[in-house]
């Protein structure tokens, strides 16, 4: 109980702020996906402990130089009035996502590898620093009274996952019997797992028949991506810090651990939403 205010206070102040990053302008929305990168990618290498300077400098780097080029083009895009769907999604971009897949797979069988510091760095842009940018390609663009808008699609995703979590909890509290990954994370079931995914495809049917503007998206395909790998995203970090033996990625947020802790399930799942927009667009 000596917890709730703070956490509470923090949780209505993160939510507030990504209403208002994903809903008011492109600007808005570079600047909250930098800001959760940065703190992200500083959690993740104090996680890991990377301390080579050349590789700590190198993921910096890149990080920013792949902030700057998708954010521009994203500004470009918007300025313009132009399709947003022909802001790198072309056959090439598949590298995006296979690169997360492959730094994922490192996560879950070969966790060793992440005792060398190249390693580390590679993981930090790929892993951690990559599914923000590539949320750049998921709000759409459209007129409306003579301006051009964005549509708050990056706000479903964060609704969809909040839908996940909270399902997830209530139904493996009140049902959960038998262990999801029992060597990785001791909370998580099976029946919580399935309370969470049939809640999060309800949720992306309600957003679809009632809020979608977009009617290309199927938001009953994209409840699918979140339920399945949101709760993999957290595993994934949940298997960092057994391995680091860490309990918390931080305490940044009050009451609620580090943004890496708030924000593994949504580092998991844009890749593969930005996948699934990939196909739809460009088949």
């Amino acid at each position: 109980m000596k917890n709730f205010i703070p956490r509470a206070i923090s949780g209505i102040i993160y939510a507030l702020v990504i209403f208002l990053g994903t809903t008011i302008h492109p600007y808005g929305l570079i600047g909250l996906m930098f800001l959760f990168a940065g703190f992200s990618l500083y959690e993740f290498i104090k996680l890991t402990g990377l301390s080579d300077k050349l590789y700590l400098i190198g993921s910096i780097v890149a990080s920013i130089f792949l902030f700057i080029l998708f954010g521009k083009e994203f500004l470009s895009v918007f300025e313009s009035g132009d399709n947003h769907f022909d802001f790198f999604l072309n056959s090439k971009s598949l590298i995006a996502p296979v690169l997360f897949t492959i730094a994922a797979f490192t996560i879950f069988f070969s966790t060793r590898e992440l005792k060398n510091d190249f390693a580390k760095a590679t993981l930090a842009v790929v892993y951690v620093v990559l599914p923000f940018i590539l949320a750049f390609t998921i709000p759409t663009f459209g007129f409306n009274l003579g301006e051009n808008k964005m549509y708050p699609e990056l706000l479903f995703v964060f609704i969809l996952l909040w839908t996940s979590d909270s399902f997830a909890y209530i139904a493996g509290n009140l049902f959960g019997k038998h262990k999801f990954a029992p060597k990785i994370s001791g909370a998580k079931t099976w029946e919580g797992f399935a309370g969470g995914f049939i809640f999060t495809i309800l949720g992306g049917y309600i957003i679809e028949t009632y809020f979608d503007q977009n009617i290309k998206i199927d938001w009953t395909i994209i409840g699918v991506i979140i339920a399945f790998f949101g709760p993999i995203g957290d595993l994934a970090e949940s298997k960092l810090k057994r391995f680091f033996g860490v309990k918390d990625s931080g305490n940044l947020i009050p009451g609620h651990g580090g943004f890496l802790d708030r924000l593994d399930s949504f580092i998991f799942v844009v890749p593969f939403i930005y996948l699934y927009y990939l196909l739809v667009y460009t088949l």
